[in-house]
């Protein structure tokens, strides 16, 4: 047996990141995680508790927004797919359909979830943020960052695959032209 490729590694890579958008939570919360450890423990790095709560309440409605664009963004991105209608495109309905809805689903799950725990942040802040709400907001934007990153993965492979659905389609004839304008080009 051969040893696989880079080529395969990295498609090994993809395909697995494909079949766990639930990973998204593990890596956001790792993320957050570690910056709160360097803030707890090394003291430095805690940008949120420069702000006045007033000051962070306004970031997190203001990123809530942003993150719930998002959630459009996914919302358009899954209309292309289902508008597209070559015979690729049905193929990877066929092959891959539970593993595009799963993927599709986490993207709109996730301007929900991170929209509603950057508001329980904002409710939670407060002078000083004793409960330390700002992690929750961190890990409502860790989260919605990583998913981005998977939203523009997404929808560049449709794309592809739609473009060349569309490259390889045959061309029909043009239909003749009348004979008005026939008469009008001699």
């Amino acid at each position: 047996m051969s040893k696989p490729s880079m080529i395969d590694k990295a498609t090994d890579a993809r395909d697995w990141f494909s079949d766990h958008p639930g990973f998204d939570f593990v890596a956001a919360t790792l993320i957050v995680g570690a910056h709160a450890a360097v803030v707890t423990w090394g003291k430095l790095g805690d940008f949120l508790i420069w702000l006045d709560s007033d000051r962070r309440a306004d970031l997190y409605a203001q990123s809530a927004a942003v993150v719930a664009t998002l959630g459009g963004l996914a919302a358009i991105g899954l209309a292309i797919y289902q508008s597209a209608s070559g015979d690729r495109t049905r193929a990877i309905r066929v092959l891959y359909g539970r593993e595009l809805r799963k993927n599709w689903r986490s993207l709109l799950v996730m301007a929900g979830v991170s929209a509603g725990v950057a508001f329980l942040a904002m409710s939670l802040d407060h002078d000083g943020d004793p409960l330390k709400a700002r992690f929750l907001f961190e890990f409502a934007m860790a989260l919605a960052i990583v998913r981005f990153g998977r939203l523009v993965w997404i929808f560049d492979r449709i794309l592809n695959i739609a473009d060349r659905d569309l490259v390889d389609a045959p061309r029909p004839e043009p239909a003749p032209l009348s004979s008005r304008w026939s008469s009008s080009t001699k």
